[in-house]
């Protein structure tokens, strides 16, 4: 066992071992060479408790379950989970500087509006976060909540935001292009395919979120106005929701296809 871990971690099973080890490597100064690991999933945070809402296929088969914030990590368990729904919520020791709130209207606009909705990882990354109003638009008429979007592996549990800075609802699969094919769900352990250009994404939405935390007494806010102001940016926003979540241990086990 390296002479750098505790005196208390040279018994422990393997997985709480890869959990130490995920651990220590996030909190090592990268002048030592060490890289924070990526995250499988995006989450979102839901109060001033710090849990957060992210899609059920994420974690659901997981050994290990952890969250990230920046340079912060923390161990997390499952609080709530609806596998019909595709959607989980983690609870650690993380706190939020702001939580989502909800839209409190259940009916979505009859036309086509712009949103922003991008994984965790790439938000970390991304460019002139302030500047960016939507990088997707909502698809009227189709079942729930469909979004034309460049979604990748990792976007699954991502935030989708509309221009007010409300939450609409949660990233969960790719829809299938053609009748009778299979979707594909977004984390990125369960993504084999490259995927490239915009395409339909199917979220959870904020009808449908909020039954389910209510039933769990899962605390959330939600409004009917706006969280930012029209020079605001909702790309912005969304970095400060954004959580990376990280599964330990066997790859989830996901049906590919809508319940």
């Amino acid at each position: 066992m390296p002479s750098f871990l505790p005196r208390s971690t040279r018994a422990m099973p393997r997985a709480s071992l890869w959990a130490a080890g995920v651990l220590l490597a996030c909190a090592m100064p990268a002048a030592v060479g060490a890289a924070a690991p990526e995250a499988n999933a995006s989450g979102v945070f839901l109060n001033e408790e710090g849990e957060v809402l992210t899609a059920a296929h994420a974690v659901a088969n997981c050994k290990s379950l952890f969250v990230m914030k920046g340079a912060q990590v923390a161990e997390a368990r499952v609080r709530a989970l609806d596998a019909g729904l595709d959607l989980a919520v983690l609870q650690s020791t993380l706190k939020p500087y702001l939580s989502a709130t909800l839209a409190q209207a259940d009916a979505l606009p009859a036309t086509s509006i712009g949103v922003f909705a991008e994984a965790y990882e790439t938000l970390q990354r991304l460019p002139d976060r302030a500047l960016l109003r939507s990088n997707a638009m909502t698809v009227p008429g189709a079942e729930g909540l469909q979004l034309l979007s460049g979604a990748r592996p990792g976007a699954s549990g991502t935030a989708v935001l509309g221009a007010d800075g409300l939450l609409l609802g949660v990233v969960v699969e790719r829809v299938a292009a053609a009748p009778h094919a299979s979707g594909q769900v977004l984390s990125r352990t369960s993504s084999t395919a490259p995927l490239t250009g915009a395409t339909q994404v199917r979220a959870v939405s904020a009808a449908a979120i909020k039954p389910f935390l209510a039933a769990h007494g899962i605390a959330f806010s939600q409004s009917t106005s706006a969280q930012l102001s029209a020079y605001q940016s909702p790309a912005a926003r969304a970095s400060t929701l954004s959580v990376g979540v990280l599964c330990g241990g066997p790859r989830p086990i996901d049906s590919t296809t809508a319940p």
